[in-house]
């Protein structure tokens, strides 16, 4: 017998879907600062003029009010 292979495929899919933009051209919105921002960046500040934000990595969400 001749050596018998089996063709494998898979199925077609589509492309990932593309990232969002945010304009090109801008700059960071806090007075003085000329920092062109990112398309990817969605804020209107630059990462040193942008307010601080924890992000909540594991576990629950902290109790919010007075225990």
């Amino acid at each position: 017998m001749a050596n018998q292979n089996a063709i494998r495929g898979e199925r077609p899919t589509g492309l990932p879907r593309a990232s969002r933009t945010y304009g090109k051209g801008r700059v960071c919105s806090h007075p003085g600062c000329e920092t062109r921002l990112s398309t990817y960046n969605k804020r209107d500040r630059c990462w040193a003029h942008a307010e601080m934000r924890i992000p909540r990595l594991r576990g629950r969400k902290p109790a919010t009010g007075s225990a």
